[in-house]
């Protein structure tokens, strides 16, 4: 009995080990902020959105440095919709994103499959009147630091130099999907993108986090 007791604790280390180590480094990483000196005093107001498992960077449509409508083409939407002020950007799973609409949705071999492989991702784009609905930061960056994020956000658009071609999925009329040339996997999620997309920019975020609460303890410092 002592020796099924131990065995079974063994067992029970081993399966526990990682997930404490993986969840001890989180918190590390979340709790150190890079790009301290940052300073909301640009002209330009930018928009990070939650829902407590997944995080969006929501920029303008268009203004002086980038209309993104010359790459997110108003004909990749099945309708027209007038009236849009912002484009949502998310990114994660391609596999996730295609047998996931909603968490209900979620079966346990994609969860599974997502943690533990590299695989091939995919950039999500709503396009939105108004922002409301969820808990969201509001950053306000100078022209250097949104051009930083534009150039973060075109170079994981897979083909963004040409056409880009809109994969043949969607949830709405109001959003589309593309292919995005990096792959996901348990140290690089949905969130350590957005995270990693603020810090390339210049902006106070996470040493490093794959989650999405901890990412708005430093937005919102």
């Amino acid at each position: 009995m002592k020796r099924l007791i131990k065995s079974l604790g063994r067992i029970l280390f081993i399966i526990i080990s990682p997930v404490l180590v993986y969840a001890g480094i989180a918190l590390f990483g979340a709790l150190i902020p890079v790009n301290r000196k940052f300073q909301e005093t640009g002209p330009i107001q930018i928009f990070v959105t939650q829902n407590g498992l997944h995080t969006d960077i929501v920029l303008p449509v268009s203004n002086h440095i980038i209309n993104w409508e010359n790459y997110i083409k108003p004909a990749h939407f099945p309708s027209v919709s007038k009236g849009i002020k912002y484009y949502s950007f998310g990114w994660g799973d391609l596999e996730f994103f295609k047998k996931t609409p909603s968490w209900e949705d979620l079966e346990l071999k994609t969860g599974l499959r997502t943690l533990f492989k590299n695989t091939p991702s995919a950039i999500h784009i709503y396009r939105l009147k108004a922002i409301k609905g969820k808990e969201f930061a509001i950053l306000n960056i100078n022209e250097e630091q949104y051009k930083m994020l534009v150039q973060y956000i075109l170079k994981h658009l897979e083909n963004s130099e040409n056409d880009l071609e809109p994969l043949d999925f969607r949830y709405s009329e109001n959003d589309v999907f593309y292919r995005s040339d990096s792959e996901f996997n348990l140290f690089r999620t949905c969130n350590t993108w957005v995270n990693n997309a603020l810090k390339y920019s210049g902006i106070r975020t996470c040493l490093w986090t794959p989650f999405a609460k901890p990412l708005f303890w430093q937005l919102n410092w």
